[in-house]
């Protein structure tokens, strides 16, 4: 905050307030307050309009208190406009009354062109993202963006998205994606380039409760990486046209996304795909985590996720690029990556659908207490995970349909290290136990190393 000055404060008399026991203190909520001008210095390229939205709630105030906290709250709210890198303030006196103030903000708004080379960790692998961005590039905070990013595993993305901030109190934006991709499946023996285009209307509709409304069409290419690829993975090679919409749901009540002591999530991501093209399914996807502090430092997690893929049964259907995946570092660890579940020839087919849970002991390591701040990154980590994949088939019957989907369930227990990575990735190397596998899995014993941004 930038620096304040206030007037000479009037005496409790003088005031008409109550003498207090220490004349020289008086509680800034009884000075009487009201703006009478607001100033934004530094403006070029933003709209008069959304900086007179953001500050109008200065001239509602009643005393000096209520002064100095909304002063901060429109700072904040210019702040999250998007059009300015800088935000200060100075609270003055005005020569048209003792009760009234001048509020100036000094503003520097973003640069016009900025670039940028990034690396970043996510799906157990690493990428290179370069990219160009012009932010405000309407006035009213809009984002024009470009990225590029190429992957240690041979995955490519190239995306343009522009960014247009919708004023009102859900926070919304909106925006438009055209993008295309390229991904390479060792373990399923396919690839897989997609070209498309993605609507996004985003918006809270309470502080820890956001959604995503989406459209997307994409045009999808698979074909088999080589000619030793599986024919039930071969048979699903050609173009297809993807049309579908998708809503997200997330509550996270959690204190940190990497390492939380306490709190909640609930994520639930519906898509329906059919509206054209020649893919139509259902699909639903959960994710539930607690956590539990037993100590100050000790922490209880427990994690479930589920999904369930269901066609249309007409002439619409799905293709092994929608199919579920289970296994590996990141999910039911002590497996290969998509090593639980169908497969053929060596090549893991995915499923319908899946559950997976675990259940995380985190503890911090022994460090000296003076490289406390440093240590918070750093926990002991141990993990009890189980899950199933498959192309089951329900019935009404719940009883059953639980029978179903739990019998042979795979079960792996471990101990190891995580590492958060900048607060919103992190690394684990775990020795690794499975205990129950089945018939065409890949368990892999022993260390495993995982680096991601979503962990079970």
């Amino acid at each position: 905050m930038g620096q304040v000055h206030a007037k000479e404060a009037l005496s409790p008399a003088s005031a008409g307030g109550h003498a207090s026991e220490d004349p020289g203190e008086i509680p800034l909520s009884e000075i009487k307050a009201k703006c009478v001008s607001v100033s934004v210095d530094g403006v070029t390229r933003t709209k008069n309009d959304v900086i007179l939205e953001s500050v109008s709630d200065l001239f509602k105030v009643k005393d000096f208190e209520d002064l100095v906290l909304t002063s901060q709250n429109v700072r904040g709210k210019l702040e999250d406009l998007g059009c300015f890198s800088k935000v200060g303030i100075h609270i003055d006196t005005s020569n048209t009354g003792n009760k009234d103030y001048t509020v100036t903000y000094q503003v520097e708004e973003n640069k016009r062109v900025t670039g940028s080379v990034n690396t970043m960790v996510g799906n157990n692998e690493g990428s290179l993202m370069t990219g160009v961005k012009f932010p405000n590039v309407l006035g009213r905070g809009e984002r024009l963006q470009a990225d590029y990013t190429y992957g240690t595993k041979k995955t490519s993305n190239f995306n343009i998205s522009l960014v247009k901030p919708l004023r009102g109190k859900l926070k919304t934006n909106l925006t438009g994606n055209i993008y295309q991709s390229n991904g390479e499946y060792q373990q399923s023996g396919f690839k897989e380039l997609d070209r498309g285009l993605l609507a996004d209307l985003a918006f809270r509709s309470a502080p820890n409760v956001s959604h995503n409304l989406q459209y997307e069409a994409v045009w999808r290419n698979i074909s088999s990486l080589n000619r030793a690829a599986a024919f039930a993975v071969r048979e699903h090679s050609g173009h297809t046209l993807k049309s579908a919409l998708r809503h997200i749901l997330c509550v996270d009540r959690r204190d940190d996304k990497i390492f939380p002591k306490e709190g909640t999530l609930f994520k639930l991501n519906q898509e329906f795909a059919g509206l054209g093209g020649n893919v139509g399914f259902f699909k639903n996807e959960l994710e539930l985590q607690a956590n539990f502090p037993l100590t100050e430092d000790i922490t209880l997690q427990g994690a479930f996720n589920a999904g369930l893929l269901k066609d249309f049964q007409g002439d619409k259907s799905f293709n092994i690029a929608d199919h579920f995946f289970l296994g590996g570092p990141l999910n039911v660890r002590g497996f290969d990556t998509r090593g639980i579940g169908p497969s053929s020839e060596g090549s893991s087919l995915g499923g319908s659908l899946f559950w997976s849970s675990g259940l995380h002991l985190y503890a911090p390591l022994p460090f000296r207490p003076e490289m406390r701040g440093f240590a918070d990154n750093f926990k002991t980590h141990m993990f009890l995970t189980a899950g199933n994949l498959g192309n089951f088939r329900l019935s009404g019957d719940m009883g059953r349909n639980l029978e179903h989907v739990t019998q042979d369930f795979r079960l792996s227990y471990g101990l190891g290290l995580a590492v958060k990575l900048g607060g919103v990735a992190r690394i684990e190397l775990n020795y690794c136990v499975p205990v129950k596998a089945s018939r065409g899995d890949k368990p892999m014993p022993g260390l495993q190393f995982g680096v991601g941004v979503h962990f079970l």
